[in-house]
Parts: structure tokens; sequence; C-alpha cells
């Protein structure tokens, strides 16, 4: 199953999500499921904010090598369950690039975006992802069945 999580620009909140699943993927042995990222309104190649890159080590996760995509009909394609981190992403995922709106889930009803914050604002995002994981796994498990 091929998970994609979608924010605005793929530096931050996104690539977070996408260490953090892959992360609980592995510790619950669920080795069927492929986790990537991509933004809505990004350009390729863009490196991981600084905040972002901090605030996942201090948890002993290393994002620092992501770069970031532009969301794309192919990339649409090829997925099976969108993870959009805020209800606004999901629709852009169903109007503009023909995501199925019944596979799209909103992690705690939506994620500000700290871009541009101070890492404390950053340690919050994780923290809250980090919160939403429990009950996002098992929507996406249910949406995979």
């Amino acid at each position: 199953m091929n998970i994609l999580c979608v924010c605005t620009g793929n530096v931050c909140r996104s690539p977070m999500l996408e260490a953090l699943l892959r992360r609980e993927f592995e510790q619950q042995g669920l080795t069927d499921f492929t986790v990537s990222s991509a933004g809505t309104m990004t350009d390729d190649g863009m490196i991981p904010t600084e905040q972002a890159v901090t605030a996942m080590n201090e948890i002993g996760l290393d994002i620092s090598g992501h770069t970031s995509r532009q969301v794309t009909r192919e990339i649409v394609e090829n997925t099976d369950v969108f993870v959009a981190l805020t209800p606004e992403h999901g629709v852009a995922l169903a109007f503009y690039h023909g995501a199925d709106p019944k596979k799209i889930v909103v992690p705690g009803g939506g994620i500000t975006d700290p871009f541009g914050s101070p890492l404390p604002v950053y340690r919050q995002c994780r923290d809250l992802l980090l919160e939403t994981m429990p009950q996002l796994i098992e929507d996406i498990k249910a949406l995979c069945s």
C-alpha cells in the first residue's frame, strides 16, 4: 500500500509525518506499506526547514536528506491512501489532482503549518503528529482493507 503525506510546501509537516509513519509501520512490523510525501504548492528539490530537521533529530529521526516534490496526477494515481495535513489539502488533492475523497485522511482534524516559526512551534507540531499516530494508523489500515 502506498501512503502519501501531503502539505503545502513539503518541507515541514509532511516530511515529519512521513518519517513518523515509516517508523510506526516498521515498529508494528507492517512491511506492506510504503510512505512518501509531496506538497500542493512547492517546487521540486527544496530541503526541509532547519527547525523541522532539529525537531525530528530530537526524537531520533533524520529527515535532512528529504527533498520536496510537487503533487502530480501520476503520484496520485499510484497512491492508495492520502494523509492530508489539513482539510484544504484534501480538497486540493481531490479537486485538482483527482484523488478519491474516500481515500483521504486528515489527522487530528488538521495540523497547523509551522513554517517560518521558531523551533518550539515545530516541536508542538511534531508532538501533535505523534499524538494523532494511533488513530491515524487505524484510519489508514481501515482504508487499506
